[in-house]
């Protein structure tokens, strides 16, 4: 466990490769006899909020998506796990925007596009990269 807290404390990876990283480590090295899962979900949300990322709920309906990137990083790839914790961060941040409402309300791309020269394609196409 020293061993983890210190590669995260050195890390120099973005937060949510960071924060992959922390997670299947401890969910690797299972120092709990029960609980590991819920204290690793505890400990990525505190490590995000820390880095001021939102927390994140991981759904049961994509419990798959979360099993197979398990597996990739128990294979030594992290990137599936992380790509999958980002979805989740993204998920959290749509949410915490469109529920402010307002002027910080969400529109369609396809409203959005009403007040732009740019078409609907041309803003999904920008807003995926």
């Amino acid at each position: 466990m020293d061993e983890l807290l210190g590669r995260v404390r050195a890390a120099g990876t973005h937060p949510i490769e960071t924060v992959a990283l922390l997670y299947h480590r401890l969910v690797e090295i299972h120092p709990f006899t029960d609980g590991n899962g819920r204290v690793a979900r505890l400990l990525t949300n505190l490590y995000l909020i820390s880095r001021n990322y939102p927390p994140v709920v991981l759904k049961k309906e994509d419990r798959r998506q979360y099993y197979a990137s398990l597996r990739s990083a128990d294979s030594g790839n992290l990137k599936p796990l992380a790509q999958f914790i980002a979805k989740a961060v993204d998920h959290s941040l749509t949410l915490y925007v469109s529920a402010s409402g307002g002027s910080d309300e969400l529109l369609l791309l396809k409203e959005l596009a009403g007040y732009t020269p740019y078409s609907q394609e041309y803003l999904s196409l920008r807003a995926r990269q």
